[in-house]
């Protein structure tokens, strides 16, 4: 983010590609200026400045390629505008050689007169625009909160319609009004901390130390339940991370082709044969899944068997919800209740496959560890079972904490960082209190905690914060 707001800037703000429609978004100052010499309307109005927004059709002339585009014209004055500054969108044709003829046009014009400042002639440069710059002007300019503007990308990256609400919900303000209200109880409680100061000496007491531990403990409970401290995170954009897990042969891959609906993974009469894994997404009754399928683990083998296997224990690792995968038609062995009893999370489906064959695994000669766990059994080749499994690992989902009600906030890791270092001063302050620390350092913490709040929202954005915010965006967004 090197360059300046003075500065016009531009950007395709649609998905690459072909396609029958693209817009070109362009913002700064006096932006319309960009396309005097370059719009023809097809009657005799002309783009303007003029309050609010306004459309004209027309088309492109491209001088060095001499060829003249049909386009629409849409503008927005500032600031009723995303950005608060001048807008246009050109939208046309989604060729992207055509695209990227227009935009080297629109380079190559130069500058933009913006008339006379300070007796000087003043002009601003047209430039491609940083990754998430349109939405980095729209906070700067005050038109959203940082809070927002994050929630913005989370719109973007979206892949259910829960995931969607609860970003639109975000957007509409619900997580910055929130924060401005414990913002408000934390700015009360410094106030009359640093007014107590004042009068230590006159043995009055605008708030004793018990009253400052009561009220932070309130905003320490409100922040845990907001930001789901000590319970199982929610779901993420990119889906719950489920993980295939068994020896070889076992049917995993079979049972993650099944899910898939395609056939993704590889899968034939050969043990050992996935040796990669394989991710892949899949939606289940509006639950949106990250599915992993792994190598089975074995004992023994080369080097490639080694890599695999510990690649199937680091997915182990990350997994939030594991399918562990049995093969029904062979004896359960020693190495199959070690591997399930070394999976540390508490969300595990048991799969018995293979029914369509003599079984040798059921529910009653499982381990009694193992049948704390759901067990749904499975055949991929008759196709029995699997809609129990379904219905068993969103049930498993929505039992174990993993909320995806679009009433819930999202929060970004910038922020759950955020209201964590929050929440450390908070009990930094709760062990200073009962040390007998003075008002004066405890105003001090106190005003620390405001300031980690203002974080969440952007009342306090430093350089280096908004460049985290900012740089995960799409350019053109």
């Amino acid at each position: 983010m090197s360059f300046g707001l003075s500065d016009c800037i531009m950007a395709i703000s649609t998905p690459s590609g072909h396609s029958f429609r693209a817009i070109i978004r362009l913002s700064g100052k006096d932006v319309f200026s960009c396309l005097r010499d370059l719009f023809t309307p097809d009657t005799t109005r002309v783009i303007v400045r003029e309050k609010g927004f306004r459309s004209c059709h027309g088309s492109l002339y491209l001088e060095k390629e001499q060829v003249r585009i049909p386009a629409s014209i849409y503008t927005m004055k500032s600031p009723n505008s995303y950005t608060r500054e001048d807008v246009v969108e050109i939208h046309t044709f989604g060729s992207p050689p055509l695209l990227e003829m227009l935009m080297e046009t629109l380079l190559s014009s130069g500058k933009v007169n913006t008339g006379i400042e300070g007796n000087i002639e003043a002009s601003r440069g047209l430039r491609i625009a940083d990754p998430g710059e349109f939405t980095k002007r729209a906070f700067l300019n005050g038109r959203i909160s940082l809070a927002e503007a994050e929630s913005v990308m989370h719109i973007i990256r979206s892949q259910t319609d829960s995931e969607l609400l609860m970003s639109v919900a975000n957007l509409k303000g619900k997580l910055t009004e929130l924060m401005h209200d414990i913002q408000d109880k934390l700015v009360n409680l410094c106030a009359r901390t640093e007014a107590a100061i004042d009068f230590y000496d006159q043995d009055i007491e605008l708030v004793s130390s018990g009253e400052i531990e009561k009220e932070l403990d309130a905003v320490k409970e409100r922040l845990c339940v907001i930001s789901r401290d000590g319970q199982k995170p929610i779901i993420s954009h990119y889906g719950v991370k489920t993980v295939f897990i068994g020896l070889p042969n076992a049917g995993k891959s079979s049972l993650f082709n099944k899910l898939l609906d395609r056939s993704k993974a590889i899968v034939t009469q050969v043990r050992g044969t996935t040796r990669d894994t394989l991710e892949a997404d899949v939606v289940l009754e509006g639950v949106n899944l990250r599915m992993r399928d792994t190598a089975g683990v074995a004992c023994g083998g080369g080097e490639l068997e080694s890599l695999a296997t510990q690649r199937t224990y680091n997915s182990i690792d990350e997994a939030q919800i594991v399918i562990f995968v049995v093969d029904g038609s062979a004896p359960l062995c020693g190495q199959q209740i070690e591997l399930f009893d070394s999976i540390a999370t508490r969300n595990k489906i048991i799969v018995i496959n293979k029914t369509d064959l003599e079984q040798n695994v059921c529910y009653d000669n499982l381990p009694s560890q193992m049948k704390s766990f759901p067990v749904v059994s499975t055949s991929v080749l008759t196709g029995d079972g699997l809609d129990g499994l379904r219905k068993t690992i969103v049930s498993e989902i929505l039992e174990s904490n993993v909320d995806i009600s679009a009433s819930d906030i999202v929060f970004t890791m910038r922020q759950k960082i955020v209201i964590g270092k929050a929440l450390e001063i908070i009990g930094q302050i709760s062990d200073s209190l009962a040390e007998g620390v003075g008002y004066e350092l405890i105003a001090m913490d106190l005003r620390r905690v405001v300031d980690a709040i203002g974080e969440v929202t952007g009342e306090v954005a430093t350089d280096d914060i908004l460049d985290v915010v900012f740089s995960t965006f799409c350019v053109g967004k």
